[in-house]
């Protein structure tokens, strides 16, 4: 089997249905199997993706177990050589899985790569990022990326490039290096686990490349629902990586930056939220 892909599923069953379709329609040229792992929904996903899809494998979760924990499952239950994590709301391009399994064929020091994400307006959208550090954990560059949204990393990428980890949308993985490095750490229920597993592998030795033949859109924010909610994962997720990755000086001008930076924001808009940001930020 050269590639497992694996799809998490909660509450997304026309995007996922939508993304499988993409799937079989755009890849060719190697063998594949397809992982939906359904966290729970309860809306009909599973039964309607039996229906459609009667031959790819579902691992039916009975909680939301989160982004990384269900990859794992299906991780640990693949065949394929290399490992592809694909968001439910992804629709391929081209024949983008082949072109990334070309290329680790190809770059054997080379452990995760991922392609060119675009909206649906075919604009590049976030691929990759740096790994979280003192500077760009500060609420500065928050908002300074917010002013001027140049400074993003959302590029289209027209060589291949080096980088710090792949975004979680798109995460391609060498099989190999994750029976020597390990899978994605279950502390994160969603958000940083994809740079968490790329800082590991870098660390390891691998290099973590983006390459401009693999095209996929990425219709980001469709899937997830609840701006506050969503916000509050990212902020504890911030925090179990920087303590685990970065220097006291980072956690502690994260914290105080961030602190003050919802504290401005409550007394313009008064809106209880950044209250309770301002907690998870004293907490972190």
């Amino acid at each position: 089997m050269d590639v497992s892909i694996i799809l998490v599923n909660y509450k997304t069953k026309d995007l996922t249905i939508n993304a499988i379709n993409s799937i079989i329609e755009k890849t060719q040229e190697i063998e594949y199997e397809i992982f939906v792992v359904d966290n729970n929904s309860q809306d009909g996903s599973i039964e309607a993706i039996e229906q459609e899809f009667p031959n790819i494998k579902i691992i039916k979760n009975s909680i939301n177990a989160g982004f990384g924990a269900a990859n794992n499952i299906a991780i640990k239950q693949a065949e394929g050589k290399y490992i592809l994590c694909l968001n439910t709301d992804t629709l391929l391009i081209n024949n983008a899985i082949k072109e990334m399994f070309d290329f680790l064929e190809a770059n054997e020091k080379v452990g995760v790569c991922g392609g060119n994400l675009y909206d649906t307006e075919m604009q590049p959208t976030m691929s990759y990022a740096s790994f979280p550090n003192f500077w760009n954990c500060l609420s500065t560059t928050w908002l300074l990326k917010k002013i001027f949204p140049k400074l993003r990393n959302h590029e289209e990428v027209q060589t291949v490039k080096d980088v710090g980890f792949i975004t979680g949308a798109d995460i391609f993985f060498r099989k190999s290096v994750l029976d020597n490095v390990g899978i994605f750490d279950e502390q994160f229920f969603m958000y940083y686990e994809e740079a968490d597993l790329c800082k590991r592998i870098k660390n390891a030795g691998y290099q973590i490349k983006v390459i401009p033949n693999a095209k996929i859109i990425h219709l980001e924010g469709k899937s997830a629902k609840n701006f506050w909610n969503n916000t509050e994962m990212r902020v504890k997720s911030k925090y179990i990586y920087i303590r685990k990755h970065c220097s006291t000086i980072t956690l502690f001008s994260t914290k105080i930056s961030y602190i003050l930076l919802h504290f401005f924001a409550y007394i313009f808009t008064l809106n209880n939220k950044n209250l309770e940001l301002m907690e998870l930020h004293k907490k972190g």
